[in-house]
């Protein structure tokens, strides 16, 4: 529908109906009017008709004073304009049932008046079944199937209304589960030849081995033979046949002649009534085992033998290599040239001598303790303590050293200068070991470790032969990766034996003790 107005149209509508609306006050005195109106160009009331009657008007004109009132049948009423004007109307268009962009009188309460249609024109789809809402053009389908035919469509089902008359294949019965002559239908396939052997009547004769029933179709008229002689008088004693116990006592058994003693019988497999022909030799004694093989009279011993045993038969007890009435030794014979001065320290060692001896070497050299020692330390007599365990030789002294910063490259009083100085006849250092400088160094990390653990291990509590043991931190030589920061070395509490990351120099630095240590000689 369109709808097409002039605004004059629109206010001219809406003056008639407050024309037709409205109640007027008549007072007595003159109609005339008091005077002609202005000179501007306005509508007439014939104007209005022909708008509301064929939507055309003349142009305005300027009024003219009539001369006389009007002609019966010359101009239309008030009450014939009003019927030309439009009225409320609940089944009159929205702005949703015109085309976009046309115009349209509303009629409807609340949208009353000029208005713009929003019904999109649309253009239908081939990419989908669901067309959106709005306007299309006359158009044609694009194809048409000649297969859309009951004859096509399963039943229950109907396309574009055509009811189908197809029943469809559904099932899970494979091809083995039919007759081989029979054809089917399944949910994948149809027209599915059977492939079910149809074996029809079999008979079976039981026998000692399994007999496999073939798969297929049996028509019931099979059978498995029955014997009139499965009895349990037919049957061994100890054995089932088919469910049937036997009661018949068979003679059986592998004895010999020579498995029965002389003057008794029996029977076995082969034969009944035998005679025994095995020796009886009476009471048993003790053997006592030899270098040579003692030979036992065959026969039967009424009594057990005995073979002579020994509690000292055992691997640690001969020598490796060798085997005694199947024990083999595992005592290595005492062998080899070494003496003490060849064996570490505290080590116990056996050589072609003699076993149980003592080793006395330590870094590389015999160490002789001149005045303390133990498993692991060794007092040099010259203001030093070795290690027997790494061969280290470290200061007695532990205090020597003082505390200071692991580097300090102002002044050199740090603790790697301090422990390189360290030679014979240093002040303080009680050192007569002729040592000179260079010789000594800090300790590594590693170094420290062995210190405090192991056998022995050395502590502030527990110093062993050393004197000056503090419960505080000691420098290592090591420095500390973890952090990423190279101005942090490692070092270890000789009071809690524990191991901390700690600053070089500079800002945070702490002085810790320095114990200055040295390869064996």
């Amino acid at each position: 529908m369109r709808i097409r107005n002039r605004i004059i149209g629109i206010i001219t509508g809406a003056a008639i109906c407050l024309l037709m609306t409205s109640t007027f006050n008549v007072r007595a005195g003159s109609l005339d009017p008091p005077g002609a109106p202005g000179a501007t160009s306005s509508y007439s009331l014939e104007d209005i008709y022909s708008r509301l009657n064929i939507g055309t008007a003349g142009p305005p004109g300027t009024f003219t004073e009539p001369s006389a009132g009007p002609t019966a049948g010359t101009m239309h009423t008030l009450n014939e304009i009003m019927g030309k004007a439009p009225v409320v109307d609940a089944g009159g268009a929205s702005a949703g049932d015109v085309m976009a962009g046309k115009t349209f009188w509303g009629l409807t309460s609340g949208g009353w008046g000029p208005r713009i249609g929003t019904l999109a024109t649309r253009t239908v789809s081939n990419a989908t079944v669901s067309q959106a809402a709005g306007y299309y053009s006359a158009f044609n389908l694009s194809t048409v199937d000649p297969n859309l035919a009951t004859g096509n469509i399963i039943s229950g089902k109907s396309i574009f209304g055509v009811p189908g008359s197809v029943l469809q294949a559904t099932g899970t019965a494979a091809a083995g589960d039919v007759l081989s002559t029979k054809t089917f239908s399944n949910y994948t396939a149809t027209g599915v030849p059977g492939a079910m052997p149809n074996n029809g009547a079999v008979t079976m004769t039981p026998g000692t081995a399994d007999q496999s029933i073939a798969a297929g179709y049996h028509n019931g008229s099979g059978k498995v033979s029955g014997d009139a002689n499965l009895a349990t008088a037919n049957i061994k004693s100890g054995a089932t046949i088919f469910g049937v116990s036997g009661s018949v006592l068979q003679a059986t058994g592998t004895a010999g002649a020579g498995d029965v003693l002389t003057g008794k019988t029996f029977s076995n497999s082969v034969a009944n009534n035998q005679n025994g022909s095995m020796a009886n030799n009476g009471s048993g004694g003790t053997i006592v085992p030899g270098t040579v093989d003692q030979t036992l009279a065959a026969g039967y011993w009424s009594n057990a033998n005995t073979v002579k045993g020994d509690a000292n038969l055992l691997p640690g007890n001969i020598v490796s290599g060798e085997t005694i009435f199947g024990v083999t030794g595992t005592a290595l014979g005492a062998t080899g040239n070494a003496t003490v001065n060849d064996v570490r320290l505290g080590k116990t060692f056996s050589n072609s001598a003699g076993s149980g001896l003592t080793g006395n070497l330590a870094g590389g050299v015999s160490v002789t303790c001149s005045s303390g020692s133990s498993s692991r330390w060794c007092n040099n007599g010259n203001g030093t303590v070795t290690d027997t365990t790494t061969g280290l030789v470290w200061l007695k002294d532990a205090s020597w050293g003082g505390k200071k910063t692991w580097v300090d490259s102002i002044t050199w009083d740090d603790a790697q200068t301090r422990a390189g100085t360290l030679s014979n006849g240093a002040a303080g250092a009680g050192l007569t070991d002729g040592s000179v400088v260079g010789d000594w160094r800090l300790p590594t990390k590693t170094e420290l470790e062995k210190l405090t653990t192991g056998t022995e291990p050395v502590s502030s509590g527990s110093p062993q032969l050393f004197t000056g043991v503090q419960s505080d931190c000691y420098w290592s030589s090591t420095t500390s990766t973890n952090s990423g920061i190279s101005n942090i070395a490692w070092d270890v509490s000789l009071g809690n034996r524990y191991e901390y990351e700690d600053f070089k120099s500079g800002a945070g630095a702490f002085a810790f003790y320095v114990w200055p240590v040295r390869a064996g000689q």
